[in-house]
């Protein structure tokens, strides 16, 4: 399917449906894109999320303070099942790999309002393909199209040029300068029509490599 056509159907977006029972449905559901598959975490990937979280780059920017290990990680897990506004992805490339993680969660269609997080993308798999790309399209589709929801929070800290530099180019907007836990963030909003507009971009993006390939 193409990046450019509507990933979900309007069998799954019905705006009756409540959010908790989307956020239940999709935590079964693999979403498959062109490069790339937004995986659903399961106790399966505690280890390769470990990993991931647990190299010092990806620590400094995400604030991660002490190693973790898998038992966090399935403490985490089994906090998060009892959550109905999170929803927390593995991401694959096609070749069956895991490559990164990214989530929507405090997810409120009562205040219109979610965030995006959690998005890293392993550094040995970044140069390879669009991936981080076509997550924040798949992930962006899943919010708007889905959920219902106009309006995303991003978080991204200061010195982090690569995630500020990508919420811009996703058209994300630098609403104020925060501080979360002692550290400088930018915080940005997205609504559904400045996405509109860079959504269509960067699904050029995935679908001229996907043609080279």
């Amino acid at each position: 399917m193409s990046c450019t056509a509507k990933i979900f159907t309007s069998l799954e977006n019905n705006m009756s449906e409540r959010v908790e029972e989307i956020i239940r449905k999709y935590r079964k559901k693999r979403i498959s894109g062109i490069c790339i598959d937004l995986v659903p975490f399961s106790e399966a990937d505690a280890a390769n999320v470990v990993q991931v979280r647990n190299r010092e780059k990806n620590r400094y920017f995400l604030h991660q303070t002490c190693m973790i290990d898998i038992e966090n990680q399935l403490n985490w897990y089994a906090s998060y099942l009892k959550r109905d506004n999170d929803i927390y992805w593995c991401i694959y490339n096609k070749k069956g790999q895991f490559i990164g993680t990214i989530r929507i969660y405090d997810i409120d269609r009562e205040k219109d309002l979610c965030n995006q997080g959690s998005f890293m993308i392993g550094e040995e798999f970044s140069g390879e393909a669009p991936y981080a790309v076509e997550a924040e399209i798949l992930s962006l589709d899943f919010v708007f199209e889905v959920l219902k929801i106009q309006n995303v929070i991003n978080e991204d800290r200061v010195d982090n040029k690569v995630m500020n530099n990508l919420s811009k180019k996703a058209g994300f907007v630098f609403k104020k300068d925060i501080t979360i836990r002692g550290v400088d963030y930018n915080y940005y909003l997205l609504n559904q029509k400045a996405y509109e507009k860079s959504r269509e971009r960067f699904a050029r993006v995935v679908e001229h490599w996907a043609k080279r390939e």
